[in-house]
């Protein structure tokens, strides 16, 4: 993170006022870009006050905005010397580091900046985003109090949270051993590697317990360990014992297994063994009170709405308050959570659903086929969402597209479509976002839908309304929209062209698009893993052949990185990217193309990495917005999974 230097002198400088003017010329050379002038001023005045923090601090600033990072690092370390507690000191120090390839050193100060600021969503993201891609190595104590401190917040998405929080468990050498062996002959081999110890051994961990239970656990050893726990456990059931399964951990697995919709390879011994356990049960014992350790490892399988005993869990959950209540002197059980996800919500979305209008006829045969897809899989079953203070529209874009030649957008309550929400995640997030919103979401598919409105209103979403149709007969509603969005949704049409056309329909003048294609270039490497999915078998066996081909995939092959995202790891997840009814993928010169002919000007990219940009500007540094596609297929070509997220942009019409 970058800050400008101070044009006026800090209120501690004593005697500094007789160098304002040289400190208002270095401002003046820093923002005129001449960094080395700048840098030479702070030197001057530093060597007659050298005990001036901010003086240190901007120097670093000056240094570091020339390319001299090396020499900018000492300079913030030396800001923060002199008053420990300086958090931009701290900030510009970590990303310093970071630069430098550093980032388990950045750590550190990332979470100082935090810490000495908790209330600074720039610092607390900054400190996310660094988390994430922090290769631990060893136990990081420091990593680990602030990843639960932020796991217990109800405001931001776990799912952000838990790669970090799986690699830093792993920095246990027991745990690292435990993995890589159940990880050898995964998912193929029946018994795992010599050295795996079950996850039981390990699981008292409460931050992983806390992954566990509300994120998908992105790791493919993990999920081997898990498979082989599971697949141990109920062997143990099945001979008549009773394994040892006290703890947070097991609940933990079962709802694991419930938000991966229970993808997990099962072997012939483990079917063998669920019928011989379902057969086992002592129904009159379990009217009286459930066998909780055969419910748990039953629950790590199948459904708990299967259980022979369902009947009985039903009634136990009825008596459950909703909400997921966690007093901090009596956190809520694991258990009664389960219970909660697997009877009180479907019960409550089935309810909703009543209630979903119909907004326009679903008459177009693929749009048919899609609709019936996403009523067998909704996706995404996603479980938490950032929940920040809302900005307006104008701001939003100041912040996602800085360069962009974007006019003012001046509309304090912007009316906003989002065309194919899908579960209600991402229309969530937008109305969430922008201060004064109305959002109209629309889909195809009432379940997906009604888990929308679940988490709407279990989100206390207000600003939200929720309708089935088609965007194909979208052009038949009366209303007009300042900002429509549609992610990943136009290229399941038949004709994308055509449903774009229906959606720009809808815009006012001047009116904005966000939009997502699927990159040709980025989903090439997955074609050939589809042919492992044959069409005449199962769902189910169609997602473990498919799945099971890209673990085989050769360790240098680019379609390894399905198994670095979340969709891997959820059976709705592979459906809808890799076993989808209607999926077409597009170029930059498509989208060049598609602009021109609906007269809309494009925006610029929303990209997850920032270095794509310097990227960008290095072929076209004259184009500081990043505008023109045919350079951006340039950079594509020679990074062709850049856009493996898909193109995100936008657009405005004209």
């Amino acid at each position: 993170m970058v800050r400008k230097p101070r044009a006026s002198p800090p209120q501690n400088a004593g005697g500094i006022g007789v160098a304002l003017g040289a400190l208002q010329q270095a401002g003046a050379h820093f923002r005129a870009g001449r960094y080395m002038a700048a840098a030479e001023i702070y030197r001057d005045v530093i060597h007659k006050r050298p005990k001036l923090p901010d003086l240190h601090n901007n120097l670093g600033i000056a240094l570091k905005a020339a390319g001299h990072v090396s020499e900018a690092i000492p300079c913030f370390r030396r800001a923060i010397r002199l008053k420990p507690d300086y958090v931009a000191a701290h900030a510009n120090l970590a990303s310093s580091l970071e630069a430098q390839g550093k980032p388990v050193d950045a750590i550190e100060h990332r979470i100082d900046a935090w810490r000495l600021d908790p209330e600074n969503i720039e610092q607390r993201d900054l400190l996310i985003s660094s988390l994430r891609r922090c290769p631990f190595q060893k136990p990081n104590a420091a990593a680990r109090s602030a990843l639960s401190s932020l796991f217990d917040r109800t405001d931001l998405d776990k799912q952000a949270l838990a790669g970090a929080a799986i690699r830093l468990w792993r920095t246990i050498p027991a745990v690292e051993k435990s993995l890589a062996a159940a990880a050898k002959g995964y998912p193929v081999a029946v018994e795992p590697g010599r050295g795996f110890q079950p996850l039981g051994t390990f699981l008292a961990d409460p931050l992983i317990v806390a992954v566990l239970s509300w994120a998908v656990a992105v790791d493919p050893d993990l999920e081997a360990a898990i498979v082989f726990t599971r697949r141990e456990l109920l062997k143990t059931l099945v001979a008549g014992e009773q394994p040892r399964i006290d703890g947070d951990w097991p609940p933990a697995l079962a709802l694991q297994a419930r938000i991966t919709e229970w993808v997990w390879p099962e072997s012939e011994i483990d079917a063998f063994n669920l019928t011989k356990l379902d057969a086992a049960v002592d129904r009159l014992a379990e009217e009286k009170e459930p066998n909780r350790t055969r419910v748990l490892v039953r629950g790590m399988f199948r459904p708990l709405e299967t259980d022979p005993m369902a009947a009985v869990l039903r009634t136990r959950a009825s008596k459950l308050p909703y909400a997921e209540t966690i007093p901090e002197d009596e956190p809520e059980s694991l258990w009664t959570t389960l219970l909660r996800r697997s009877f009180l919500h479907p019960h409550t979305e089935t309810t909703l659903a009543e209630d979903i209008r119909n907004l326009t006829p679903i008459a177009d045969d693929t749009s048919a086929r899609v609709r019936s897809q996403y009523e067998e899989s909704p996706y995404p079953r996603w479980l938490s969402v950032d929940h920040r203070p809302p900005r307006s529209l104008q701001e939003h874009l100041s912040r996602v597209l800085p360069s962009s030649p974007i006019g003012p957008v001046d509309n304090p309550t912007p009316r906003i479509l989002i065309a194919g929400c899908g579960t209600g995640r991402h229309a969530i997030q937008t109305a969430l976002r922008y201060q004064g919103a109305d959002v109209t979401a629309v889909d195809l598919s009432r379940r997906s839908l009604s888990y929308a409105k679940r988490m709407a209103q279990d989100l206390r979403v207000r600003n939200i309304a929720f309708y089935q149709g088609d965007i194909l007969a979208l052009d038949r509603i009366p209303n007009r929209f300042d900002l429509i969005e549609s992610s990943g949704v136009l290229h399941h049409l038949a004709d994308p062209i055509l449903g774009w056309r229906k959606l720009q329909g809808l815009l006012r003048p001047d009116g904005l698009m966000r939009l997502a294609f699927y990159s040709r270039r980025a989903r090439a490497p997955f074609d050939d893993i589809r042919t492992a999915a044959r069409s005449h078998e199962t769902l189910k066996d169609r997602v473990d052949g498919i799945r099971k081909a890209v673990f085989a995939l050769p360790e240098d092959h680019p379609g390894r990185a399905l198994l670095r995202t979340a969709d891997f790891y959820a059976a709705s997840g592979v459906r809808d990217a890799l076993l989808h009814e209607q999926e077409s993928t597009v170029d930059l010169s498509w989208i060049e193309a598609a602009l021109e002919e609906l007269g809309l000007r494009f925006l610029g990219f929303e990209l997850p990495d920032p270095a794509w940009l310097v990227e960008y500007r290095r072929r076209k540094p004259e184009d500081a917005a990043g505008l023109d596609l045919r350079a951006w297929d340039s950079v594509e070509t020679e990074h062709p999974s850049m856009f493996l997220g898909m193109y995100q942009f936008w657009v405005q019409a004209e």
